[in-house]
């Protein structure tokens, strides 16, 4: 295996819509984890039920709760910044640039997929390993993908 990541991202998104956005995000490196909801930018208008059934958050909670965008793109910035983060879903660069665009700044760290760090067979093995779940949260999807990438880790030594 390549060297292995040690930041993981996740980000829940209000649905799968091409104007769906992100409305949490959780990162866990070494010695931490950082999450958040957020709050929906302005023009951030489509709202899934399957979404909100999924990850039990309701858009009314996003919009009282939520962080804005640009607290949330600056707090990663200053926390990740000049890092790779590791995700398991191609998604997640995606929902990355919506935020930073409605963010009105850039990101200064780069988000790749799990394959980029342990190539495909690897990345394959890491799949099956990944923790199932019916309900999904950014926090816990992320945490399980760090254990799975360390279990792998652990059977190749």
């Amino acid at each position: 295996m390549t060297e292995l990541p040690t930041h993981f991202i996740d980000f829940e998104a209000s649905g799968i819509a091409p104007d769906s956005y992100p409305i949490e995000v959780a990162v866990v490196f070494p010695g931490g984890e950082y999450q958040a909801l957020i709050q929906p930018a302005s023009y951030w208008e489509h709202w899934s039920y399957d979404a909100q059934d999924m990850h039990q958050i309701t858009r009314e909670q996003l919009v009282n709760e939520g962080t804005p965008a640009i607290q949330v793109a600056q707090r990663m910035n200053d926390l990740f910044d000049g890092k790779t983060l590791c995700s398991d879903n191609p998604a997640d660069c995606f929902w990355l640039d919506v935020l930073y665009e409605a963010a009105g700044i850039d990101p200064t760290f780069e988000v790749k997929p799990i394959e980029a760090f342990v190539g495909r067979e690897a990345a394959s093995e890491i799949f099956k390993r990944l923790p199932l779940r019916r309900g999904h949260r950014a926090l816990q999807d992320v945490q399980g993908l760090r254990a799975a990438v360390e279990s792998c880790a652990g059977h190749d030594s």
